[in-house]
């Protein structure tokens, strides 16, 4: 504790003062200034790539039937940033793909963005036969990953 004494009009104040430094870890002479090995706070100016999504449906369906002719595809991710997302989905079927990507073609989805931990929706006419597929978020910087593993369906309308 740091003691000043003042005088002023012939009446002597004696006053503490507590110093405190507060410090970031690097040689900077502003004790509560970043330095550049300061990490930034993530969801502030870092971007995050979004986390891989959840394939919801179809999963785990040994026979996909549908009454319209369509198959629905539910996915949902989410992202530490809290941006606004797309979505890619990927179909294999004997060697061929097909990819349904949002940021490219917004036909059969439900929604032109979707929030983070939104279920997005897509609806298309398939040929019938044994599909893999998988999904991938983006949040209009990055791309995230594919779920891991892709998922199998047959799809019999």
């Amino acid at each position: 504790m740091l003691k000043r004494t003042i005088t002023l009009l012939g009446l002597t104040i004696t006053v503490g003062v507590l110093l405190l430094t507060l410090g970031c870890g690097g040689s900077n002479s502003n004790p509560v200034a970043p330095v550049s090995s300061d990490h930034v706070l993530t969801g502030r100016g870092e971007n995050v790539a979004p986390s891989a999504p959840i394939l919801v449906r179809p999963n785990g369906m040994k026979i996909v039937y549908v009454r319209d002719g369509k198959i629905r595809f539910v996915v949902s991710a989410t992202d530490e940033n809290g941006d606004k997302l797309k979505y890619r989905i990927v179909l294999k079927k004997n060697g061929e793909t097909i990819v349904f990507d949002q940021t490219q073609n917004p036909t059969g989805w439900n929604k032109s963005e979707y929030s983070s931990g939104e279920y997005a929706i897509l609806t298309v006419l398939l040929p019938p036969g044994s599909y893999e597929w998988n999904a991938q978020a983006f949040d209009g910087k990055e791309w995230g990953p594919f779920h891991n593993p892709d998922a199998t369906f047959t799809y019999a309308p």
